[in-house]
């Protein structure tokens, strides 16, 4: 019988790439994932993994170069942010499809900051893409995402 682990994952920017390394070793060590959560990058790679396309996910990005990267990059002169974040959300629709938070096989959390409220807000229901979307937010930087009564 494997060991069952819940895992909570932590934001870093680009450096949460990671936790798809975490979760290969925890795996190859024999542990069952049970239950995943996190905060901004660790909410992307917990929730792609909760969806079951973390393969896809990793083998997607190690065909990105800089080029590739820049073009998924959607610069705004919005004084909430500098990016968008449509494009780069687009591309992983086409490549991870939706589905609701709580309709997956494990558990799965996202974490985000209400800016508007100024409340932690948890996502443990809806879809897994708009949740890791509110998730990585970053005031001034990315684009914050409106939904329901809040600015996340």
């Amino acid at each position: 019988m494997k060991q069952k682990v819940a895992l909570v994952l932590s934001g870093g920017g680009a450096r949460g790439i990671a936790h798809i390394g975490v979760i290969e070793a925890l795996e190859e060590q024999g542990f069952e994932i049970s239950a995943v959560a996190g905060t901004s990058m660790g909410a992307l790679i917990g929730g792609i993994y909760a969806l079951g396309k973390l393969e896809v996910y990793k083998d997607w990005l190690c065909t990105l170069d800089k080029m590739k990267v820049f073009a998924l990059i959607d610069f705004t002169l919005s004084g909430q942010g500098f990016i968008k974040g449509d494009k780069v959300f687009h591309k992983m629709r086409e490549l991870i499809a939706d589905a609701n938070i709580e309709d997956l096989k494990i558990p799965y959390t996202a974490v985000a900051a209400d800016i508007l409220n100024k409340k932690e807000v948890v996502f443990t229901k809806g879809s897994v893409l708009d949740a890791i979307r509110a998730s990585i937010a970053i005031p001034t930087v990315f684009t914050p995402v409106k939904l329901e009564n809040g600015i996340w």
